[in-house]
């Protein structure tokens, strides 16, 4: 039986101690037997696959709504603080006498792991990926149902790369219910796997930000450049001057040295030490970039568009009938529309009532929010003429280039809040 024994636990302890992650996955990873999920943490650990951009990305993500902006060596602690309640739980499964437990952790000691850690550093536990789909496929199935889900995931391809997008939404979907909002969970999975798809890895530590904004470090006299697309292909470079930025760059760069240094630091008795760290796992559809048509299902935003396709289709069938180009003209003049006005999902689709402005059903409105009557709910609206009027073509070429500019202000917004953090925090503060 494979399992985890004391010798293994010594090794492990080590790592933790040392604040050594990758060996530390490195070693679950490279175990007989083991689950796959160190080999899934190694992607997170290096933000050099997919699946562990699209985690980081999701994290960080509900971190700033929490309020929570931190450095890449607050990020760093957190996962040292992770390895750490980790090994703690392997631990006591060794000692209840379950070495395989031990080596592969139940779904519920994962989850136990990531919320203590999350709530440690005043973040929401749901900051962690799979936790909402986990919960909800609890409440279905009870933990062996929470285990399937959770075994799925550990294929690696599950969470982030394109066909992963659709199998996420079939499961998504069977455990929708009123605690669990699939479309709005699928949209912010969806909006991390886009963001992750201009994601670099953390190994360069003189490269520093996403594929087309991002600062790159001089080793010759020690500056900082800000590097960003320009036009006819030409990059804009501009040296960067604020003390505050500078001075987060550097410690990102001591960070990512840190981690080169320590990857080359096995302990004596780890009989992975002349072997090669495990690579993180890549898929042929890693290579691809994301559909840009949201009537794919591996587009981020094909659940959404789902949900306004169907919301049609219902007032159609109320209309009596309606032509399938219509439909289709509809949906789309509707999607770029929630795209435009930053929707996620898209919970209900209604005709306006009769009014001293508006005809009845000359208006078509889109509810983001569970009671179509919550004045809490974000809305979005537009005259049902001109969204059956405008060609499906348009629509879409409109609903792109939204993507993609606000694909480039998420990026660059990631690029600047470390420096935005920083200066907050060195502000003088004003007494009255």
């Amino acid at each position: 039986m494979s399992g985890l024994n004391r010798q293994d636990l010594d090794i492990l302890r080590h790592y933790a101690e040392q604040g050594n992650r990758e060996l530390y996955w490195n070693y679950l990873a490279q175990q007989r037997g083991n689950d796959g999920y160190g080999l899934l943490a190694l992607g997170v650990v290096r933000n050099d696959n997919v699946p562990g951009q699209v985690a980081n990305v999701y994290a960080q993500n509900r971190a700033r709504e929490d309020g929570v902006n931190m450095s890449e060596r607050q990020w760093q602690q957190f996962g040292v603080d992770l390895v750490r309640a980790d090994l703690a739980a392997r631990e006591r499964q060794l000692e209840a006498g379950r070495p395989d437990l031990a080596l592969n952790l139940p779904v519920r000691d994962v989850q136990r792991v990531h919320d203590d850690t999350f709530r440690a550093h005043g973040i929401s536990p749901d900051a962690w990926t799979p936790r909402l789909l986990l919960d909800a496929s609890r409440r279905h199935g009870g933990e062996a149902e929470a285990e399937r889900v959770w075994t799925g995931m550990m294929d690696n391809s599950y969470l982030g790369i394109g066909r992963g997008i659709g199998t996420l939404g079939d499961a998504a979907y069977r455990y929708n219910d009123a605690q669990f909002n699939a479309a709005s969970y699928l949209a912010d999975v969806s909006q991390a796997r886009a963001e992750a798809s201009v994601s670099r890895a953390n190994t360069d530590p003189n490269v520093i930000g996403a594929t087309s904004v991002y600062h790159m470090y001089s080793p010759r006299d020690g500056s900082w450049a800000s590097v960003s697309g320009g036009g006819m292909g030409m990059p804009h470079v501009r040296e960067v001057t604020d003390p505050a930025r500078i001075a987060e760059l550097n410690d990102a760069r001591a960070v990512r040295i840190e981690r080169q240094q320590m990857r080359d630091d096995f302990h004596p008795d780890d009989p992975n030490r002349n072997r090669p760290i495990m690579r993180s796992p890549w898929t042929l559809a890693e290579n691809e970039p994301a559909p840009s048509d949201p009537r794919m299902p591996a587009h981020p935003r094909h659940a959404m568009y789902n949900q306004i396709e169907q919301g049609v289709e219902r007032l159609s069938a109320q209309a009596g009938g309606v032509p399938a180009e219509t439909n289709a003209r509809m949906t789309m003049s509707l999607y770029a529309l929630a795209t435009e006005r930053g929707l996620s999902s898209v919970d209900h689709l209604l005709l306006n009532r009769q009014g001293s402005e508006h005809a009845a059903g000359s208006r078509v409105i889109l509810v983001q929010g569970q009671d179509p009557s919550d004045p809490a709910n974000r809305l979005a609206h537009m005259g049902t003429a001109d969204a059956v009027g405008r060609p499906v073509e348009q629509s879409l070429q409109q609903a792109q280039t939204i993507e993609q500019q606000q694909t480039r202000q998420a990026e660059l917004a990631r690029t600047q809040e470390p420096a935005m953090a920083m200066a907050a925090r060195e502000a003088p503060t004003r007494v009255l």
